[in-house]
């Protein structure tokens, strides 16, 4: 039988340069969707304050129900069903008819939020739903799911980056102490206009406007439109449900460990997104093995990195947040504690959604699953919100993401007989309590050091001792591409 370092390598030589090409790419692109926000959100916050900032994401939050209708359950129909054509007539007849479809769509949107909503939305956020309804505008641009079908993740990451580095330029050159919401939020929607115009530049080749047939695809957009709208919901009813039941400004204290370990879900998003299009390949070759493969990887890789990010913010959250925020911020400490444990539990999901069932077409279980998890966290945060506040947002989501986790996993393994947890995976919970010597170390350090400076210090150390006991273990994922790509790179 051959082991799975046999099996890691096996999955590295297939297509191995166009692979790395994209995961280093993708590393960039993950490195500034990461960095980025950890410069600008502190920025922001401090500047307008967590109830303005409040304001702010829940007027996003509302907005992003419109968009999600914009684009209905486009782009994972769109991006698997590109990822499954090779002649490019066939994918310029399919890239057409989707296009149009999505155009009709964001016009609907459009016509309903400008007809129906804003008249009657509360007189307080209308300037802010106004200057955010660019982003709905936004979505006649959006074919992302083009580039990600077609795995051209270069230039998905270069147009990324730049639309990224000018957005952060706008907001330290704009934003000013005392300012209200609307100078980001308009920041924030020319941002997403920006990139959706980079993204139908390189689309627009493609695009036929003649002998379209749309009826084939509005059945399974449909599908993954119902999915969207529970997955939306899902992703936004905490901020929503927190505004209307305890007020903005805990919306903001939600907000910020919200949005802290979202950024950090950008570290699974970038492999994501290479091993899906893979993964539907595979399938669509009959390749089994190939694909299960591909999802053990990432599932090793999310318990590579997702034990220690865990432990590390729960043992450096408070200093994160008192070096990051004004001491104003401080009550967000429990709520970003909490949706630490998010962090693994989102990025399983993930696997489960997109590798195992998307790909397999199963958009009915994925409707199902999203049903269990939007379920679970509308009765969890109109229960937990009134008395805990964003701390009761906070468990409200773990517990959804969780349930749907769980009925996910209890799903694929019936009926696919896919395990995602390994004996093997231990070793990545074992090695991970080694970051609690340099958290001691703490009083070590000089005392001239800045309190930004000994938690770096503190968390470089952290990486080095972990990494350095996995490449002593020999484990299969860091160890195998380490030894590898030291290699090359002394070649050279």
């Amino acid at each position: 039988m051959i082991s799975y370092a046999k099996q890691i390598e096996r999955i590295y030589r297939l297509n191995k340069k166009k692979l790395f090409s994209d995961y280093l790419f993708n590393l960039s692109r993950m490195i500034l969707n990461i960095g980025l926000p950890i410069i600008t959100l502190p920025f922001v916050l401090n500047r307008i304050g967590p109830e303005n900032y409040g304001i702010f994401s829940f007027s996003n939050s509302i907005i992003s129900y419109f968009t999600l209708a914009a684009i209905l359950g486009i782009p994972d129909y769109a991006s698997r069903a590109i990822a499954r054509l090779e002649d490019r007539e066939s994918i310029k007849q399919t890239a057409s008819e989707i296009f149009a479809i999505q155009f009709i769509s964001v016009s609907i949107a459009l016509i309903l939020f400008f007809a129906v909503f804003y008249p009657l939305a509360p007189l307080e956020y209308k300037a802010v739903f106004q200057i955010l309804s660019i982003m709905i505008g936004a979505c006649y641009f959006n074919t992302e799911w083009f580039f990600i079908g077609r795995q051209k993740f270069k230039y998905i990451a270069l147009r990324s980056m730049i639309v990224k580095l000018l957005n952060v330029a706008a907001i330290l050159l704009i934003i000013r102490d005392g300012d209200n919401s609307y100078k980001y939020a308009l920041i924030v929607a020319l941002t997403n206009l920006g990139n959706g115009i980079v993204n139908i530049a390189g689309t627009l080749p493609y695009l036929r406007f003649k002998n379209l047939e749309l009826k084939q695809h509005l059945r399974p957009i449909m599908i993954l439109f119902g999915l969207s709208i529970t997955g939306l919901i899902n992703t936004n009813i905490d901020k929503t449900l927190t505004g209307a039941l305890v007020g903005p400004l805990y919306v903001g204290y939600y907000a910020v460990g919200f949005r802290l370990t979202r950024i950090i879900q950008q570290l699974f998003s970038a492999l994501n997104n290479i091993v899906f299009p893979r993964v539907t390949a595979s399938l669509a070759h009959n390749d089994e093995k190939e694909s299960d493969k591909l999802i053990r990887f990432s599932m090793d890789y999310i318990f590579l990195f997702s034990m220690p990010i865990i432990l590390g913010l729960i043992l450096y959250g408070d200093d994160l947040i008192r070096i990051l925020f004004k001491p104003e911020l401080l009550p967000a400490v429990p709520g970003l504690i909490i949706l630490t444990g998010t962090v693994p539990v989102i990025a399983i999901l993930n696997v489960i959604r997109r590798h195992v069932l998307l790909s397999r077409d199963k958009d009915k279980v994925i409707f199902i699953l999203a049903l269990i998890t939007t379920g679970t966290n509308i009765v969890a945060n109109l229960l937990l919100v009134p008395p805990y506040k964003h701390i009761g947002a906070s468990i409200a989501t773990l517990l959804a993401e969780t349930a749907g986790m769980g009925y996910g996993m209890w799903y694929i393994r019936k009926k696919f007989h896919i395990k995602l947890f390994y004996p093997g995976q231990l070793k990545y919970l074992l090695a991970t309590p080694v970051l609690i010597v340099p958290w001691k170390m703490e009083g070590l350090f000089p005392a001239g050091f800045s309190s930004l400076t000994v938690l770096l210090l503190q968390i470089l150390f952290s990486m080095t001792l972990y990494f350095l006991i996995l490449f002593i273990i020999r484990d299969d994922v860091f160890y195998k591409y380490t030894k590898r790509y030291g290699k090359s790179f002394i070649k050279r």
